[in-house]
């Protein structure tokens, strides 16, 4: 089932021609909906699974028993009818009253119970085609966000400025690198759930004024001082602000400071 949720596998060269893949990439992923009908021993699942699809004839269902690969190509004579079926397509009542007792009160397996958190946050990611990483400035992997809409909503802003620290690979608030793929697959873990990372966001919120923070070094490459801003660096070190962007762009010290719009020089 998760593979229904990955739009690769929906448009990949294999999967593409399926009339599952072509109705979740035209209708989308949330005009559909996975309803478990039966619950029964594993020994007689291939049995039951051919009952349901004799009974309910399944519009996108394209094999004919349950557990096996019968009629898994489709012949022309096929694609006529399946192009005919989604024209005249109308769900039956017996149908409909058959997911609907399947789904009420104690019939539904999932009655008087709750997701966890972690069950919860599996879903939301599972569901998720364009996650996004947020790194610390020295690119400690905090949490995995479903979207970037999702953080924007989360932030209370829009998703332009997020959209941009990413397109240009700066500092977001001047604390947070945003990325759309991990820096690390092998090591990287995040240090928050995304259900759990209200500090996190509480932190991004109190940083909104923030536009591009400075980063300030000695000689030596030693973190001695961020300021929020190049205005504060040059009220605090009593510099111009234009030598200090100019020195922070040409990546070159100046008066014994090294200026970086980035918390490692090695970024």
């Amino acid at each position: 089932m998760s593979n229904y949720l990955n739009k690769s596998y929906l448009i990949s060269k294999k999967n593409s021609n399926m009339p599952i893949s072509k109705a979740l990439l035209k209708y989308g992923i949330d005009k559909f909906a996975l309803i478990i009908i039966e619950y029964t021993n594993s020994n007689l699942l291939y049995e039951r699974e051919s009952l349901w699809i004799s009974n309910l004839k399944p519009y996108y269902n394209i094999l004919k028993e349950g557990g096996t690969s019968i009629n898994y190509k489709h012949s022309d004579q096929t694609k006529l009818l399946l192009s005919k079926l989604a024209k005249d397509r109308v769900v039956s009542e017996e149908t409909k009253k058959a997911i609907s007792e399947a789904l009420k009160g104690e019939l539904n397996p999932f009655y008087g119970q709750t997701h966890d958190s972690k069950s919860l946050e599996k879903i939301i990611n599972s569901k998720s085609l364009s996650q996004i990483y947020i790194y610390s400035s020295v690119k400690e992997l905090l949490v995995i966000f479903p979207s970037v809409k999702t953080l924007a909503n989360k932030i209370k802003t829009n998703s332009t400025s997020i959209n941009k620290a990413i397109k240009n690979n700066t500092l977001f608030r001047g604390e947070w690198y945003i990325k759309k793929s991990l820096l690390n697959i092998e090591l990287d873990v995040p240090k928050f759930s995304y259900l759990s990372c209200d500090s996190l966001i509480e932190n991004m919120i109190k940083s909104s004024s923030i536009k591009q923070a400075i980063f300030v070094f000695d000689l030596n490459k030693n973190f001695l001082a961020k300021y929020t801003g190049i205005m504060e660096a040059d009220k605090k070190l009593g510099i111009r602000h234009e030598k200090i962007k100019k020195y922070a762009n040409l990546k070159l010290a100046y008066k014994g400071y090294i200026f970086s719009y980035h918390r490692l020089l090695d970024y």
